[in-house]
């Protein structure tokens, strides 16, 4: 099959988050088809819509949102629009969904992301901020061009009926077909010893970094092996002086030296702590999972699709109640035979059922059943 892939990313950019998941994808689609080429289109913003946007919002009245402006948008279509359309090409297929909702493909086309904008701006962003009619303009172009694709791939469930729901569409071509990790899957489980929780964050507050800490702090009370260790953004220096606090630093798995270090660090981690608030479907679940490593997170998103509550770790009801995270913490450092347990569940689901050897296959499969 010959497809034609487009993106906004370039292809050297593949360190993990949309990145990964672009690079991901079409390594997969360039091994299985018989011809496939990469086109990257990232016009420019739209300068006076952002200038626009910006002065609304320092003066508190509700902005267009200017990354997706009518005026980018048709950008976007024009330098498809330009593209050579190589006549052995069968189907295209779009990193994302925003971005390309002005194209008019002439063939069938294929489409993947995490969630829809609609999902992405009331997680993401202060939707208050925004113009109605300027959201409802997006969601009505992006809802036709879903329509319009052959099939719409999803990282999650979750995701999926929040698109059919929010945008009042059956999704009769939409698939989920799950996410994988991005680093390298271990032979075995070489976790030995140490009550070290890992926290691992862009952003430390957002993604509950704060309550992570009260959570130690209580821990500690009556168990001083308990420790927390911080992988990411800098939690700042009241934080770091914290005991049983220890910050180890920043990690670009591109970085071949790096990425050996952040995998010492999984080998060694006791258990994943993640009670974020602001999140679709968490890489780092899975990525410490291939590990042996457990999680405690957020019964919500589709976080649930990936941490399967009481096998490879712990739901949360309330993630920002220090004391229910303190307490699930608890219960995996006392029950040493459950724990065990969890590890090795957590590593086989992980391994066999997310990660992007399994992604590919599904999305090509659906492909080929498709044409």
């Amino acid at each position: 099959m010959n497809i034609a892939y487009f993106t906004n990313i370039k292809i050297k950019e593949s360190s993990g988050g949309g990145s990964g998941v672009n690079f991901a994808i079409f390594s997969f689609l360039k091994k299985e088809s018989s011809t496939i080429t990469y086109s990257v289109i990232k016009p420019k913003f739209d300068l006076l819509s952002k200038i626009k946007s910006i002065f609304l919002k320092k003066i508190g009245v509700k902005r267009n949102y200017h990354y997706f402006s009518e005026k980018r948008l048709l950008k976007v279509d024009k330098i498809f629009k330009s593209y050579k359309k190589e006549d052995n090409i069968d189907a295209y297929f779009f990193h994302g969904f925003t971005q390309w909702i002005k194209t008019k493909p002439d063939k069938p086309y294929y489409c993947f992301n995490d969630a829809c904008f609609a999902t992405y701006v009331e997680i993401y962003n202060n939707k208050s901020e925004f113009s109605t009619k300027d959201l409802k303009r997006i969601y009505k172009q992006e809802a036709e061009w879903l329509n319009n694709a052959k099939k719409v791939f999803f990282r999650s469930k979750w995701a999926l009926e929040e698109t059919k729901k929010k945008y009042k569409i059956k999704g009769l071509n939409f698939e989920n077909v799950g996410v994988g990790g991005f680093i390298d899957i271990p032979e075995k489980d070489e976790y030995k010893e140490g009550i070290n929780f890992l926290f691992v964050s862009r952003e430390f507050i957002p993604k509950g970094g704060l309550v992570v800490v009260e959570a130690i702090k209580l821990l500690r009370k009556t168990n001083k092996q308990v420790n927390l260790w911080i992988v990411g953004d800098d939690p700042g220096a009241k934080i770091k002086a914290i005991d049983g606090v220890n910050y180890l630093g920043f990690f670009k798995k591109n970085i071949k030296s790096q990425k050996e270090e952040l995998v010492k660090i999984f080998k060694k981690a006791f258990a994943l702590i993640h009670p974020t608030l602001k999140d679709t479907n968490t890489l780092v679940i899975s990525e410490l999972a291939y590990f042996g490593c457990p999680s405690i997170s957020t019964d919500k998103f589709a976080i649930p699709e990936y941490l399967i509550d009481g096998k490879s770790g712990y739901l949360l009801d309330n993630p920002r109640d220090e004391v229910e995270l303190a307490n699930k913490m608890r219960k995996m450092i006392e029950d040493e035979s459950n724990y065990l347990k969890m590890r090795q569940f957590a590593r086989e689901n992980a391994v066999e059922n997310n990660t992007w050897q399994k992604v590919g296959e599904r999305i090509f499969k659906s492909i080929i059943a498709s044409k």
